[in-house]
């Protein structure tokens, strides 16, 4: 069964399995999606902003120019999923430890991508991106905390302000535009050369 335009509340869809869905212009404000499972589906245009996340999971998923913003992902599992451009701003990925409210663990999400995605704002905590797309995404202001970005891919990302303290940086992927906002975020500036 596909979805178009429908908007879900409450507790309408806790604990429900889908698979192979389409969700077309739904709403999920306020849906509580505890222990939800979603595999390979896709969410083309929704708005997933403040949804209940606990316990679920989304696997071959997609999301379209839906919007994921404003979100703690703790709770949440993604594997293999494109959130190619969507808008996750403002929001947090990061795996919290079981039992623990502060003490974060490694959270993998090396088999995502995030091509044109707007992440203006969006906090990354100690997660494995290795070989993560985020080309031509708007990174201005997101923050790579102790994240792995081996041989991601920045190209034509805006990361304008963005802070990358801790990470392991090799073989990242930069466009001249982006190396020069990544020196000047180390305090470089361009300077006249010396004669």
């Amino acid at each position: 069964m596909n979805y178009k335009d429908h908007s879900f509340s409450g507790e309408e869809i806790r604990g429900d399995l889908f698979e192979n869905v389409t969700f077309a212009g739904c709403r999920f404000a306020g849906a509580n999606l505890k222990f939800t499972s979603f595999t390979n589906c896709t969410f083309e245009r929704c708005d997933l902003t403040g949804v209940v996340l606990d316990g679920t999971a989304f696997e071959h998923c997609s999301f379209p120019e839906s919007k994921l913003s404003n979100l703690d992902f703790s709770p949440a599992v993604f594997i293999k999923c494109d959130f190619a451009g969507s808008a996750i701003e403002n929001s947090v990925f990061q795996k919290l430890k079981s039992g623990g409210k502060s003490e974060t663990m490694r959270y993998d999400l090396r088999e995502c991508t995030f091509e044109k995605a707007e992440l203006s704002n969006t906090i990354f905590v100690k997660c494995n991106l290795e070989k993560v797309n985020f080309a031509h995404a708007k990174l201005s202001r997101a923050s790579f905390d102790r994240c792995k970005l081996t041989k991601a891919m920045l190209v034509g990302a805006d990361i304008n302000g963005a802070s990358f303290e801790g990470s392991i940086i090799d073989k990242t992927e930069l466009g001249y535009d982006g190396l020069a906002q990544f020196a000047m975020s180390r305090g470089f500036v361009l300077g006249t050369e010396w004669v």
